[in-house]
């Protein structure tokens, strides 16, 4: 009985692999254009006079110590495919900028100056372009209570 089974089984069995199959290939994955790690960069003078170069992550840059009534040059570095588009830098708690019709350059730069007024705290600046913002933070130190260093180890 098990031979009467077996025969017709093994027929089937051959029948369907004579039946051929849809070959499937593997696809490559679909390229994106690549985007820039960095979408902006500024680049600000510190209170010390340091060239200090941050990455606005989130749309946040991190925050610049300065002194009072001290001017900022800023240059903001964006990709050179922004070239032309326009940039509006406002100040949100006080100070000032220099530069009303700011422009990104064929270079991908714009610049300008920030000038904080001499009164302690945080002072920030949004930065828009029609597609973007981005809030760049300045902190002006009081003379009278300046930050804490750590004593040099002798």
């Amino acid at each position: 009985m098990t031979k009467k089974l077996l025969l017709p089984f093994a027929l089937a069995l051959a029948g369907l692999s004579s039946i051929t199959m849809p070959k499937t290939y593997a696809q490559m994955p679909v390229s994106t254009p690549a985007q820039s790690p960095l979408a902006l960069e500024v680049i600000a003078t510190d209170g010390a006079g340091r060239e200090k170069h941050l990455p606005s992550i989130n749309g946040v840059v991190p925050m610049v110590m300065v002194r009072p009534n001290q001017t900022v040059p800023i240059t903001l570095q964006f990709p050179s495919d922004k070239a032309g588009t326009r940039v509006a830098a406002m100040p949100l708690d006080g100070g000032s900028i220099n530069g009303n019709d700011l422009v990104v350059l064929p270079t991908g730069r714009v610049i300008f100056t920030f000038k904080p007024s001499a009164a302690p705290g945080r002072y920030r600046l949004l930065v828009q372009t029609p597609s973007e913002q981005h809030v760049l933070e300045f902190y002006v130190v009081d003379p009278a209570n300046p930050p804490f260093k750590a004593p040099r180890p002798r």
